[in-house]
């Protein structure tokens, strides 16, 4: 009977455990697991792209809380924090009964907490839901800690100790601890440093090593004891980390490229480490020669600057500095330059010419105009408020001559014009086509360092544009076409001549490594840009003050070319650099001196240049041409004349007419073609004179009690040299007639009128002219 009394109550233990364990299993199933209090937000690293740390962020929290795998931390500190704290850790099920009862025998025999019993999984627990130390709370934590079991593997669970175990301060997780306290990875950490971060969660205050030193060495000695007598560590490697110094202050991190890594950790801010593409010692050489320059500069009150530097190999961004001092509050350090919004000045005109060459307008050596303008009330003006009649297009971008860059923008074709192109390459800082006009080329619109120095890198990547990137986990964006490679070669070649005006002063006699470079200054010296490029970098400079001030000394070519040279200089030290290859499409021929045309049979000097085989212009020169001189008269004959012996031939250029006409009202001797012979001025054909004023579409407003006479108002043509004489009509009837240069001033009538401009061969020009 007795057996039987036995056996049943066997048999009711056994059946009430499994009830029990049945019952404990739906808890830990059904009962949730605050698993989001493991997921806090991580601190960043950003680091170059040789693994160099650039700059660390707290997490939103303000916490230095490093997200780090298993796999990122020293197997030396797992087996130590094993063998320390809970070393059945990879055999227990979340809980060890043999440690509780030896922790309570412990505690009961020296009369006070000696020992905890606690194993890693409910220190999980405990740091998972923070809790008063009591009997309730510990049943709490030990039925948490066996649903953690339940829920993540054992190197799961050691993976979220090491990453929400607290260190000290505002420090949680051991690779927050390993950076603050050693400055190294938590892959990187000796025998010592592993056993002091191994002992430091137990009592994180207390045994803090930059404010208990001695506290921190006793417990981290204590840590290496145990790794020997547990056979975790031999006897040389104990002494050896015995001799390792404690930290006794927390590491000053690195504060390098400050505004790229603010601006990456900004875009990724769910990430705790970022591997960025800046290359560290170029970051340093752009920082410290931007800084010798503008100490230059200082003088000219001239505060700040910010430098771009991309490969153009990899298409990826080596250095970034926005400005001269991040946290220089007088100056607005904390503005990013590279990528603030300011106007370029002439640093837009390659892309101009470049689309020229591909529209077939021009090729290096064709002839533009410079000599006054007014297009419906915008007249530009070159930099140095001088004209040069014509200048070829090669000449006109080396000079930057704001004149010609003007007049070919006004030929472009429509949706092909430069508007289009920076909106083609994705430019942020442009708006409606409607905000622009003309001067756009000039600098009338607003760009940013960083993607200027990106589209100059389209040149020397055979027209594509690569959108450079920060981050080394992205993959390369697909190219946008913006050019063909031969438009590219030739304006490459065009801006690395370094005879220019805007070479500066301190280069003219040193040499330099061949670059294809511009400058640009903005209205009222507020900006200077300087940017260049080989097959290796494209380099962008930016020179001026953040709060707008300008300064006679902010000019490209003084404030922004010198530290751009240095730059390339110094990359460029030691290393063969082959220039660009000519693309198949790219053709040599002699031209014109004069009209960079294809000569004609009268045409007697000839330069070379580039062209593109599909694209360039081949009209013959419209310049040099014959005229048949009666010498008994004097008189000019048909070119198809053939009736008299007395006949010369003389060879002349007929410049354009506005060119005609500036160059004679500025004193220039040009010839001028003698008067045609009456029989044939009907035969005449040939470009129509080009009315300069009065202005076609402007309203001329005539000012009350001021007399009409001094109200008069200049009509003025250009001409050919062909032509002698030019006349005026208004509505139909002549009002005055006069040489080809000169003006002629109309007393005006209010009404709307139709002018017309006749020169003395029978050809004409018309507009309309509004008076009110």
């Amino acid at each position: 009977m007795n057996f039987l009394k036995k056996y049943k109550f066997l048999t009711l233990s056994i059946g009430l455990i499994i009830f029990l364990f049945i019952i404990l299993q739906i808890m830990i199933i059904s009962i949730p697991l605050p698993a989001h209090s493991l997921e806090k937000p991580s601190s960043t690293l950003v680091f170059a792209e040789n693994g160099e740390l650039l700059r660390a962020f707290t997490s939103s929290d303000e916490m230095w809380r490093i997200r780090t795998s298993l796999d990122q931390i020293s197997p030396e500190l797992a087996r130590f924090l094993v063998a320390y704290e809970d070393r059945w850790f990879y055999k227990h099920p979340g809980i060890n009964p043999f440690a509780i009862v030896r922790a309570t025998i412990q505690n009961i025999k020296n009369g006070y907490v000696v020992s905890g019993g606690s194993t890693i999984t409910m220190q999980i627990a405990r740091m998972m839901e923070p809790k008063e130390r009591n009997l309730k709370n510990k049943i709490i934590e030990t039925f948490r800690a066996l649903q953690l079991e339940h829920y993540y593997t054992k190197d799961q669970l050691l993976e979220i100790y090491f990453n929400i175990a607290p260190y000290g301060g505002n420090i949680e997780g051991v690779a927050a601890a390993a950076w603050l306290y050693f400055g190294k990875e938590p892959t990187q950490l000796s025998y010592g440093e592993a056993a002091l971060l191994a002992a430091l969660p137990n009592s994180p205050t207390m045994l803090r090593p930059d404010l208990n030193p001695e506290a921190a060495r006793r417990a981290r000695d204590k840590v290496l004891a145990r790794m020997v007598q547990f056979a975790e560590l031999d006897e040389k490697s104990y002494q050896e980390a015995l001799k390792e110094p404690v930290p006794t202050e927390r590491e000053r991190l690195p504060f390098i490229a400050p505004h790229l890594s603010r601006m990456l950790h900004s875009e990724n801010q769910d990430q705790s480490r970022i591997f960025s593409t800046v290359n560290f010692s170029i970051q340093y050489l752009a920082e410290k020669l931007m800084d010798d320059h503008l100490k230059k500069l200082e003088i000219d009150k001239i505060t700040n600057g910010a430098v771009v530097i991309i490969d153009n190999r990899t298409h990826e961004v080596k250095a970034m500095v926005g400005s001269r001092y991040f946290f220089d509050e007088v100056n607005f350090g904390q503005v990013n330059g590279a990528m603030a919004p300011r106007s370029p000045g002439s640093a837009l005109k390659p892309f101009l010419y470049a689309l020229g060459l591909m529209e077939g307008i021009i090729s290096p050596n064709s002839y533009l105009e410079d000599v006054p303008i007014d297009y419906a009330g915008y007249a530009p003006e070159n930099y140095n408020r001088q004209f040069n009649g014509i200048v070829s297009a090669k000449e006109a971008l080396e000079r930057s001559l704001n004149v010609p860059a003007v007049n070919l923008s006004a030929k472009l074709i429509k949706d092909e014009s430069l508007y289009d192109l920076l909106k083609k390459a994705e430019m942020s800082t442009i708006r409606d086509i409607d905000d622009y006009g003309l001067s756009l080329v000039l600098g009338g619109c607003e760009v940013t360092l960083f993607e200027l120095t990106s589209l100059y890198s389209s040149f020397a990547n055979g027209g594509k544009l690569y959108k450079p990137k920060f981050n080394l986990n992205l993959e390369d964006s697909q190219p946008i076409e913006i050019f063909e490679p031969g438009t590219s070669f030739i304006i490459s070649e065009i801006l690395a001549n370094v005879r220019r005006p805007d070479l500066p002063a301190a280069w003219q006699f040193t040499t330099l490594p061949k670059v294809s470079w511009k400058t640009g200054t903005s209205y009222g010296h507020r900006d200077a840009w300087s940017i260049g490029y080989n097959p290796h970098y494209t380099i962008g400079v930016w020179m001026g003050n953040f709060n707008g001030e300008g300064s006679s000394a902010l000019v490209g070519a003084n404030a922004a070319a010198p530290l751009l040279f240095d730059l390339f200089t110094e990359l460029s030290r030691g290393e063969q650099i082959q220039w660009f290859e000519k693309p198949e499409t790219v053709k040599v021929r002699k031209v014109c001196a004069i009209s960079g045309q294809l000569p004609n049979e009268y045409c007697d000097a000839f330069v070379s240049e580039y062209f593109l085989e599909d694209h360039s212009p081949i009209q013959l020169c419209e310049f040099h041409k014959s005229v048949l001189i009666d010498e008994e008269s004097g008189k000019r004959l048909s070119s198809g004349y053939t009736g008299k012996d007395n006949v010369k031939e003389k060879i002349y250029i007929q410049w354009p007419s506005r060119v005609a006409t500036w160059k004679v009202q500025n004193g220039y001797q040009i010839y001028q073609l003698p008067e045609l012979i009456s029989d044939y001025q009907k035969q005449v054909v040939g470009e129509p004179p080009v009315i300069l004023s009065p202005i076609e579409e402007k309203i001329y407003s005539l000012r009350e009690g001021i007399p009409l006479e001094y109200q008069k108002i200049a009509f003025s043509a250009s001409v050919s040299n062909e032509v002698q004489k030019i006349y005026w009509f208004v509505d139909g009837k002549m009002v005055g007639s006069v040489k080809a240069a000169e003006k002629f001033f109309y007393l005006p009538e209010r009404g709307k009128h139709k002018v017309i401009c006749q020169d003395d061969l029978g050809r004409m020009a018309e507009i309309k002219l509004t008076i009110e």
